[in-house]
Parts: C-alpha cells; structure tokens; sequence
C-alpha cells in the first residue's frame, strides 16, 4: 500500500470512528519512521537566517543590562522615528509610561536622542 493511501485510510478510519485517533495515530507512525529512517545522519548545523535582526546583535551585546522591552521600543522607534510613546505603547502592547520609562533609559546610554520638540520632533538612532 502507498504512502498516500495509507494516508487517506487513515483520514477515513478517523472519520468513521468520529473522532482523529486513528489519524494521529498514522501521522505519529509517519514521524517515528522518519525519524528512525535520519537516526544517525549528521543535522545541517548551518542555518540561513532570513530573518534580519531588529536589534544588531553587537549592540545587545554592549549594553547586556537593557531588557527585551527595551530593545522593543528600540526597534519601534528605529522602524517610525516619529512614533509617540502612545503609539509605541499601543503597538507592543505595554503602557505609554512604561514606554517613556524605556525611551529615558535608551537616551541616557545615548542610543537615541530627540531632534526637536516634543510635538513635531523625532528621534534619532545614534548608534545602529
């Protein structure tokens, strides 16, 4: 019997039966003799990493004090440098208090600085 059909039988099985154990059951067989089919076979240790960094790891690894939360203002203020503390907030899910908490900690290790007032200004990355 192919693969394929196993498969499907396994579909039916569970469908007749009114509930998905025999199709759990088929998958977790699938996988177990996959597994044991790679037992022994060196793993690709070399994975691309399409995603890019928000944060350059080199500049977490600076400043090792500074929190993930941090780091997620960072990022916000890095991709809309007009964002305010409120849509920032609002954007991660944390209070605009705690926000402005995060932006005063980045500007006192001079990550970011403010270019101009507080209502038409914007922020500025000062180091990447």
């Amino acid at each position: 019997m192919s693969d394929q059909q196993a498969y499907y039988d396994a579909i039916t099985a569970s469908t007749h039966a009114g509930q998905s154990g025999p199709f759990i059951d088929f998958m977790l067989g699938e996988i177990y003799n996959t597994l044991k089919a790679h037992q022994g076979v060196p793993l690709n240790k070399e994975v691309p990493n399409k995603v890019p960094n928000k944060v350059p790891n080199k500049l977490k690894a600076l400043y090792l004090d500074l929190s993930d939360a941090i780091w997620d203002v960072y990022s916000e203020i890095k991709r809309n440098p007009q964002a305010t503390a409120e849509e920032i907030g609002t954007s991660l899910g944390v209070s605009s208090r705690m926000v402005r908490k995060y932006i005063a900690t980045l500007r006192e290790h001079q990550i970011i600085e403010r270019i101009g007032s507080n209502k038409t200004g914007c922020w500025k990355i000062l180091k990447k």
